[in-house]
């Protein structure tokens, strides 16, 4: 029973922190230009910064 309760609250505070990581908050790009930049620059897709890398030349 101990070691149920355990898991459950060790399941309950891994979700609690999945949740708060995975639904951030994008700064406020009036008062912050900088930090919002920031932030898109890191939210981008994968796929768009594999474009920005690449050198193709056509």
């Amino acid at each position: 029973m101990k070691r149920l309760r355990t898991y459950s609250l060790l399941l309950a505070a891994s979700a609690a922190l999945f949740l708060t990581a995975a639904c951030s908050v994008a700064p406020d790009a009036e008062k912050d230009p900088s930090a919002d930049a920031a932030y898109k620059r890191e939210h981008r897709a994968e796929g768009y910064r594999e474009a920005q890398r690449s050198n193709v030349n056509y």
